[in-house]
């Protein structure tokens, strides 16, 4: 271990994990092969006639020097305590409705503050990391410090406060992960997150249009997720790639 200050308590000259997870490491359950490797794509890297973009790497990504023990092993732990069971062993989110062509799925026994502040950690790690899995999500240092209280504190504050919309996946979709990044059509307003079967997108900072939407979490101890159609995800994938060519051949010509 190091010495140096927590990037969550700013406590100095304490000693700093040499391994802290960015995503939970229980969001790889069931993504690893028999050899141990997990599916992860970065389209931002796709090079034509080279596999660059596809990852096979072995366990979870870590990064040392983030967080103290007790930060990591307590705070934040105890938030992915929670969304492990809200999101992967939670017995009450067996009933999926149909409503305007789509598909829904409803979870039940959801704590509000647990549910948000677990993800909004993942969102907050991510920026003040340095592997280049997540190189594109910087968040304004305003909107980090926000963040970096909010979880310090165990403070969700309100609903339009950094709201989330969480997804499901098609179960027949690959499951995999893929590196964060800032949706095109409001830089730095939207984040979005490819997890294992699920997709949440992080509004950055307050917006008040999502107070009344039961797809971000939110008091009333449930939440609604849409389930993605069939092949969503190969084809958003696609799409990452197709930009990422253009942008190649953007380059290219000038």
């Amino acid at each position: 271990m190091n010495i140096g200050q927590c990037k969550l308590c700013l406590k100095e000259n304490i000693e700093l994990l040499s391994k802290s997870h960015i995503i939970p490491d229980f969001f790889h359950v069931g993504l690893k092969n028999e050899k141990g490797k997990y599916s992860l794509i970065l389209p931002d890297k796709y090079i034509k006639g080279r596999n660059q973009h596809l990852k096979k790497p072995f366990g979870a990504m870590f990064e040392s020097d983030l967080l103290c023990t007790t930060c990591d092993n307590k705070i934040i732990s105890s938030y992915e305590t929670a969304l492990k069971s809200m999101l992967f062993e939670n017995e009450n989110s067996n009933f999926i409705f149909k409503y305007g062509g789509k598909n829904f799925k409803i979870y039940k026994d959801i704590d509000y503050s647990k549910m948000k502040l677990g993800l909004l950690s993942i969102l907050w790690r991510a920026s003040i990391a340095k592997n280049e899995m997540f190189e594109q999500i910087n968040i304004n240092p305003e909107d980090e410090e926000r963040l970096r209280l909010m979880i310090l504190t165990n403070d969700a504050m309100d609903v339009e406060d950094y709201p989330i919309f969480i997804y499901q996946l098609d179960k027949d979709d690959e499951k995999l992960i893929t590196n964060p990044r800032f949706l095109d059509e409001k830089p730095c307003q939207k984040a979005q997150f490819i997890i294992n079967g699920y997709m949440f997108l992080f509004i950055i900072g307050r917006d008040s249009t999502f107070k009344l939407s039961p797809s971000v979490p939110n008091n009333s101890g449930e939440i609604i997720m849409e389930i993605k159609e069939e092949n969503y995800l190969k084809n958003h994938m696609w799409e990452l790639v197709k930009k990422t060519k253009e942008k190649l051949n953007s380059n290219n010509s000038n």
